[in-house]
C-alpha cells in the first residue's frame, strides 16, 4: 500500500520532464527510444518555454463568420507594433483560411481540424488573445498555454474576461438591450480588449496575383476601364437571411445605376445564383455576374474592380473596406453602429423600432429590410460618391 501510494504523489510526475520540447506526451522520446535515456541523465533536456530565445509567441483564437475574421485583421498591425519581436499565430476555421493567406502580420495560420490540439500541446506561448465566445473558441483558448487575453472559461464553466472592455463586449452579446445601448465600433471594443492604444488600423483584404490577372481579363472582356464600376452585393447567406434587402430594392438600384451610365457588377456566392441571374435578366442583361462559384481570392479580385459597392451587413462590405473602396451598407437585425467606415462609407438604416434585433428570421411584416425605401439607398449612393 506504502508504494502504490507514493506513485500517487504529485512529485512523482516531474521525474519524467514532460516539459522538454522533444518529449511527444503520449510516447517515449528518441533518445529514450534510440539509446535507453532517462530524463535525470538526459543532457538534450530543453524546457519549452525556453527553447525560444529571440522572439515570443502570440496566439489569436477568432473561428466564428468569415466577415469576422476578415474584420478582426485590423488587429493584426497594432499586436506587431505592441510586441515587434512576437510571432503571432491564428486559428481559424480551414473555410477562412484564405482570408489571413498573404497577410504580412502573421507568421503563421492554424486551420481548426485535429492538428490544433497537438500544437496547443506542444507550445507556450507569451500570449493567448480569443475574441470570440463560442464554445469552442472558449475551450481552445482554455486549453492554450500562455497570458489570457480576452475570454476564457473557470474550472466551473464560467467564462473569464480579461478586462473591462472584455466583460462589456461579453453584456452585449447576451443582454439584447446592452447591444442596442450600444455606441462604439467592433474596432474600438477589440482595440480595447486587446490593449492596443487605438482603433483605427486598417481591415487587410488579400489580393492573390493570379486572381488579380483573372479580374484583369474580366474587366477588358466587358469594358470596364474608363467607367464607374458600382458592385452589388445582394445575399446574405444562409445563416443571417433577414440581413438581405429585398430584390425589388436592388432591381431599381441597378435600374438607376444603368441608366446613369454605370456598370454594374453582381457579387455573390452559390446562395444567390438564383437572385443573381433573376436581377440579370430584370436589368436586360446590363448587370454583369461575376459568378458565383469563385474561389475567396477571386470573389475579393472582382470586387476590387468596383468603385463603390453596396451591400448588406456581410463579408462583401468588409473586404470592401479593407479594399478602400467606397461602400454603401443596408442595416436591418444587426448593429450599423458596430461597423467602423473608415470615412469612405454611408449606412442606410432601418427605421424599424425593432431593429438591431439580431434575429435569424422575423414573423414582423413588413419586416425591417422591407421598410428601407430605394430612396434612401440611392441617397446614400450619390453622398458616398461626391
Amino acid at each position: 500500500m506504502l508504494i502504490f501510494l507514493e506513485y500517487l504523489r504529485p512529485e512523482y510526475a516531474p521525474m519524467i520532464k514532460t516539459d522538454c520540447i522533444h518529449f511527444p506526451l503520449d510516447r517515449p522520446c528518441r533518445p529514450q527510444k534510440e539509446r535507453g535515456i532517462t530524463c535525470a541523465a538526459c543532457r538534450d533536456y530543453v524546457p519549452v518555454r525556453s527553447s525560444r530565445k529571440k522572439h515570443s509567441d502570440i496566439l489569436i483564437v477568432k473561428i466564428g463568420a468569415m466577415g469576422d475574421v476578415l474584420r478582426s485583421t485590423f488587429l493584426l498591425p497594432g499586436i506587431k507594433a505592441k510586441y515587434p519581436a512576437a510571432r503571432i499565430h491564428w486559428i481559424v476555421a480551414p473555410q477562412s483560411t484564405a482570408i489571413l493567406e498573404g497577410n504580412p502580420y502573421l507568421h503563421r495560420i492554424i486551420p481548426m481540424n485535429r492538428a490544433v490540439f497537438d500544437i496547443l500541446a506542444a507550445d507556450v506561448f507569451e500570449r493567448v488573445i480569443n475574441l470570440d465566445l463560442s464554445p469552442e473558441s472558449l475551450s481552445l483558448a482554455t486549453l492554450a498555454m500562455g497570458k489570457k487575453t480576452g475570454f476564457y472559461l473557470d474550472s466551473r464553466r464560467r467564462i473569464v474576461c480579461s478586462n473591462a472592455a472584455a466583460r462589456h463586449w461579453l453584456e452585449m452579446s447576451a443582454l439584447d438591450d446592452k447591444k442596442k445601448a450600444n455606441i462604439r465600433t467592433y474596432q474600438y471594443w477589440m482595440a480595447n480588449i486587446t490593449g492596443l492604444p487605438r482603433a483605427d488600423y486598417e481591415i487587410y483584404t488579400p489580393l492573390a496575383k493570379q486572381s488579380v490577372a483573372t479580374a484583369a481579363v474580366f474587366a477588358r472582356q466587358n469594358r470596364l476601364r474608363g467607367k464607374i464600376v458600382v458592385g452589388i452585393n445582394p445575399g446574405a447567406g444562409n445563416r443571417w437571411r433577414l440581413k438581405k434587402w429585398t430584390d425589388e430594392g436592388y432591381a431599381e438600384i441597378i435600374r438607376r445605376l444603368i441608366k446613369r451610365g454605370n456598370k454594374v457588377l453582381l457579387l455573390g456566392g452559390p446562395e444567390e445564383k438564383g437572385l443573381i441571374a433573376k436581377l440579370v435578366r430584370r436589368s436586360g442583361g446590363k448587370a454583369i455576374s461575376t459568378g458565383t462559384q469563385n474561389s475567396l481570392h477571386d470573389f475579393f479580385a472582382f470586387l476590387n474592380l468596383c468603385d463603390t459597392l453596396v451591400a448588406g451587413d456581410t463579408l462583401a462590405m468588409h473586404a470592401a473596406l479593407g479594399l478602400k473602396k467606397k461602400v454603401v451598407a443596408i442595416f436591418g437585425p444587426t448593429s450599423s453602429v458596430e461597423i467602423e467606415m473608415y470615412g469612405r462609407g454611408e449606412k442606410v438604416v432601418s427605421p424599424a423600432s425593432c431593429a438591431c434585433c439580431y434575429r435569424p428570421s422575423c414573423t414582423v411584416q413588413p419586416d425591417c429590410m422591407q421598410l428601407i425605401h430605394p430612396d434612401a439607398v440611392w441617397s446614400a449612393i450619390e453622398r458616398v460618391e461626391q
